[in-house]
């Protein structure tokens, strides 16, 4: 089994998976299967230092100090630490992705390191892919976008992925599961044009057992929605769940938007940390459909995530 992770936006580290893998490292064993073989792509060094933007913004606003030395910065620049996060830790990735030159460069290295991990562990074919944040929208990019010219890398993964590739010889792999984490793809799906066609006629060609999809929703996470109904699978041979991490928490549900804005970036990062998502991400490696049923979508008040 090859577990292929996918970072999101404002990752800097490659370890930035590791809670999650050691999680599944324990877990295999009691079930009586040898543990996977893992790798986590990264590619957060090419979209470049998130420092310099905001570098440029206190520059402007100290020159502003500087001309109206009687006025407070905070009375013409509210929520200037929730900003400095957007700006440095999400738009900063997310327009450097859209960038035509940036977001090549971006498949490349994925390309080179997915193709390089094939490599290294040549007897195994059965391919299982975990991605967060802004990687749950380039892994479909990479997979399903139209707007690709035929030298793209996108392609260098497709063409070894049985069912996206053509008939030609060479080495195949089949993705049997895909976990998302805090996914933005709705967002995203008018910009790049995915075409849910694409997924659709893909998963067709599972005649035995239907690839699985699962996508998690943390109850606090903005940036995160369900994407079933957009992706119009009701004759699709795919098994696909939007589940979402709730929790009963008063405080959240009283003070409502003041809560959000402090958790902002916390809990769309906390995904590769959460007990909840392990479970879900385990049962789906272990195509467990009984367990992903049954993993309550609510956590009461206090209990640990």
């Amino acid at each position: 089994m090859l577990v292929w992770f996918m970072h999101g936006a404002t990752v800097r580290q490659s370890e930035y998976a590791d809670p999650l893998r050691s999680r599944i490292i324990r877990e295999f064993p009691d079930h009586g299967l040898p543990i996977p073989e893992f790798y986590s792509c990264f590619w957060g060094d090419i979209l470049g230092h998130t420092d310099q933007l905001w570098d440029w913004i206190q520059q402007d606003l100290a020159a502003f100090k500087w001309d109206y030395p009687q006025i407070e910065i905070e009375d013409v620049f509210h929520y200037s630490q929730r900003r400095e996060q957007l700006i440095t830790g999400f738009f900063n990735d997310i327009f450097s992705y859209l960038n035509t030159r940036q977001g090549r460069e971006v498949r490349r290295a994925i390309a080179v390191q997915f193709l390089s991990f094939l490599a290294d562990n040549p007897l195994e074919d059965d391919l299982h892919i975990v991605a967060h944040s802004l990687g749950s929208v380039i892994l479909w990019d990479i997979l399903f976008s139209e707007n690709f010219e035929a030298s793209d890398p996108a392609f260098y993964v497709r063409n070894v992925i049985r069912g996206l590739s053509g008939p030609g010889t060479g080495r195949k792999v089949k993705l049997r599961s895909v976990t998302t984490l805090g996914s933005p793809i709705l967002i995203f799906s008018q910009l790049l044009r995915f075409n849910a066609a694409q997924l659709r006629q893909f998963a067709r060609r599972y005649t035995a057992t239907p690839l699985r999809w699962i996508n998690i929703i943390h109850a606090s996470d903005v940036f995160a929605y369900p994407i079933r109904a957009s992706l119009e699978l009701e004759d699709a041979n795919l098994y696909f769940r939007d589940h979402y991490l709730g929790e009963r928490n008063f405080l959240k549900k009283k003070m409502g938007d003041v809560t959000m804005a402090l958790g902002l970036t916390a809990d769309h990062t906390r995904y590769w940390r959460s007990s909840r998502v392990a479970d879900l991400a385990i049962a789906n490696l272990l195509g467990d459909y009984t367990r992903l049923e049954q993993i309550s979508p609510i956590l009461e008040f206090g209990e640990f995530d």
